[in-house]
């Protein structure tokens, strides 16, 4: 680590409201402080680790009899992600060619408009997915979450992708970086959808009901909402047809409503254990029974009830639950909770 007696000063000030330093000495180019906490050692820890791994710094934080050891050292220069950009780009084909890929035809482009058509889709639902993926990953980052960027799921199906994942690299401390990391997705993803919605019904078309062969969306509420005030009463018999703006928008709102089920390690699954604790399993059963009753309406319920299942329904505690959870991080955890109900759709999608 360059200039060591210069970086010791720059970090003991910027930990001098956190830690009583009685030491600090080095060894191969790390730095090690021995402290004392001068607040609350567990809150210390995460503010010690946000503020350092801001700076370009790994730290790992002992404990003995005497205090509080840190070992701190000099991030590796991270690697080109050249997995996550390919992945990335794999995606946006998928999306653009998803018709294609399910037909083995490019007949589907012979339409007037279809290249327009598809970039709208694309561009849209793809800026959807990259809110919902950098909302984990910037709040992660702000908390002091080491996260992974983003990988794309590229897929042969109808929209053309599976979604993306983020892996967090270390545990969660507590449960408010628990609640403001899981939150932080859904409520970027559903922001933009929204947005994205409101432009795509605009352009949406009114048309008969049965008039076209395919698939029947199922509505949330937000949905019936929306379309209510942008395209007005649809007479009876009659139905809209999504623009691909729009259609992008429910996919979005969809994937949303499943990343907040509130089960295991997704989004939701995150946010409830935040609020109830380990109370958190009894409603991930109710919820599981539900979703095989669901079933018998749309078998899809059946499947990420199996997945789930298989993953496990419970959520691992955080380094340390008893750090009381402020009225904040709770705010948020019902924001979260009222997107999911609005955005819930019990039967997503039949075909006729």
């Amino acid at each position: 680590m360059e200039n060591l007696e210069l970086t010791s000063k720059s970090i003991y000030y910027q930990l001098a409201d956190l830690l009583e330093v009685s030491a600090i000495y080095n060894h191969n180019d790390q730095l090690f402080f021995r402290a004392q906490p001068r607040i609350d050692k567990n809150i210390a820890v995460s503010r010690i680790k946000t503020r350092l791994n801001r700076l370009g710094f790994d730290i790992t934080v002992k404990e003995d009899i005497n205090g509080l050891i840190l070992v701190v050292k000099k991030s590796k220069t991270r690697p080109v992600p050249y997995l996550n950009i390919v992945l990335f780009f794999a995606t946006l084909v998928t999306m653009f060619f998803a018709p294609v890929l399910l037909s083995f035809s490019f007949d589907y482009f012979d339409r007037p408009g279809a290249y327009q058509e598809r970039f709208e889709f694309t561009l849209a639902l793809m800026a959807i997915l990259l809110f919902h993926e950098f909302g984990h990953y910037l709040v992660g980052r702000r908390r002091g979450v080491l996260m992974s960027l983003p990988y794309f799921i590229p897929a042969p199906n109808i929209v053309g992708t599976f979604g993306a994942i983020i892996k967090s690299k270390s545990p969660f401390t507590n449960r408010r970086d628990l609640i403001e990391v899981g939150a932080a997705g859904p409520i970027a993803g559903f922001v933009v959808s929204v947005i994205v919605l409101c432009f795509g019904l605009q352009n949406s078309e009114i048309v008969l009901s049965g008039s076209e062969a395919g698939m029947i969306l199922g509505d949330s509420l937000l949905i019936k909402f929306l379309s209510w005030l942008i395209i007005g009463p649809i007479p009876e018999g009659y139905d809209f047809m999504l623009s691909p703006a729009a259609f992008a928008a429910w996919v979005g709102l969809l994937v949303t409503m499943i990343n907040l089920l509130p089960l295991g390690q997704l989004d939701g699954g995150h946010i409830l254990y935040a609020l109830l604790g380990r109370k958190q399993q009894t409603v991930g059963l109710i919820f599981l029974m539900i979703m095989i009753i669901l079933g018998f309406w749309w078998p899809g319920w059946w499947l990420f009830g199996a997945l789930v299942f298989i993953f496990g329904i419970n959520h691992p505690p955080t380094i340390n639950d008893s750090i009381k959870l402020p009225r904040h991080a709770k705010i948020i955890g019902y924001c979260a909770l009222i997107i999911f109900l609005v955005s819930f759709i019990p039967v997503p999608f039949k075909m006729v």
